[in-house]
């Protein structure tokens, strides 16, 4: 293409346009439209999907049957982030291997945001280090976008066992020749792996029954046929309002919201121990920078409602929110200090 001296081209959306040079107001505006295009191109950010995104529902698969608190958190955060963005959030959702199917449709999905996941500590922290084999690598098939929120476990009783603080557990594992057994929603959950760094830093050894879910692990507690429990909050947070379970500690640094009476098992007298289930939002690698930041930004906008701090809560959750490179580094750890904690329990999935 040829240009004469006396004309001046810049790109829009409909392609190359053309000013006559002589014109100083325009020479202004050619200027001005250079200069914001090169500083669209030096960030990394493509201004047509930063526009149009999102142009169709966005798909949120959750790795979890429906009705359990991750899914509640999610159908919370992404109905508001549908009003935010002017579109709809659709909930898929897609139980099974510890969530690596429903991971593994999100690496699959189109790079474009309209797919995105609902995860948790499990796919990220835990199972590359559980599961012999996996068809992806979540650190590097997927990009985290947001973390959302965390909720730490819970050490449960049913209302009729004689534990009635930590102390009373940990005397009585010392104590018994068999060994207390506790129960978990399964072998290489959060809740299993929680359970072993505690036998650790209490110097006890537990036997560990495994469940195929919480529903059956929390009704054998109820009723006394396992020793006691550890679930996360949203699980067992309905039977112990009910009566039907005592709190007995808390694994978070921090007492949870949702049972503020209910001591964390650093107070009970071992300083320094923090292990919970954070739930965030990902998107596929790849995906342009532009979608990222405008899932972040409408995902923590949604975060501030009331509306959405209440359900949370409710749920046995604590609002976080931030920055992706916060929720990148927290991934980073939790990768480490769990990947450790599956190693000494010595759980693995073929």
């Amino acid at each position: 293409m040829k240009f004469d001296s006396y004309s001046r081209f810049f790109c829009s959306d409909s392609g190359l346009a053309f000013l006559p040079a002589k014109s100083s107001s325009r020479r202004k505006l050619t200027a001005a439209l250079v200069l914001g295009f090169n500083v669209l191109l030096l960030g990394g950010v493509s201004p047509a999907l930063a526009q149009t995104y999102p142009s169709r529902p966005v798909t949120v698969v959750v790795p979890q049957a429906a009705g359990g608190g991750m899914d509640a958190i999610a159908r919370a955060v992404t109905l508001k982030m549908g009003a935010l963005l002017n579109t709809s959030f659709v909930i898929d959702n897609k139980p099974g291997a510890g969530g690596n199917i429903g991971a593994a449709q999100v690496v699959k999905a189109q790079a474009d945001g309209h797919t995105i996941l609902l995860g948790q500590t499990s796919q990220f922290a835990i199972n590359p280090h559980l599961y012999t084999q996996m068809s992806f690598d979540p650190l590097k098939d997927l990009v985290p976008v947001v973390m959302l929120a965390d909720a730490p476990n819970v050490i449960v009783v049913g209302a009729d066992s004689p534990f009635k603080t930590l102390a009373d557990i940990v005397a009585a594992a010392k104590a018994s020749k068999n060994m207390l057994d506790f129960a978990t929603p399964g072998a290489g959950t959060p809740s299993h792996l929680i359970g072993e760094m505690f036998q650790d830093v209490a110097g006890i050894k537990l036997v560990h029954v495994p469940y195929k879910g919480a529903p059956a692990a929390i009704t054998d507690t109820i009723a006394g046929r396992t020793a006691f429990m550890l679930s996360s909050i949203p699980s067992a947070l309905t039977q112990i309002r009910n009566g039907k379970m005592r709190a007995i500690a808390v694994s978070a640094d921090k007492r949870s919201p949702s049972l503020p009476d209910v001591p964390t098992i650093a107070e009970a007298g071992y300083q320094g121990f923090n292990a919970g289930t954070w739930y965030g939002l990902f998107v596929p690698a790849k995906t342009p920078e532009a979608v990222i930041q405008r899932l972040n930004t409408a995902a923590n906008e949604a975060l501030k409602a009331e509306d959405v701090i209440g359900r949370v809560k409710n749920e046995g959750g604590t609002i976080l929110g931030g920055t992706r490179e916060v929720f990148a580094e927290k991934i980073r750890q939790d990768f480490v200090k769990l990947g450790k904690a599956v190693r000494d329990s010595g759980a693995k999935v073929d």
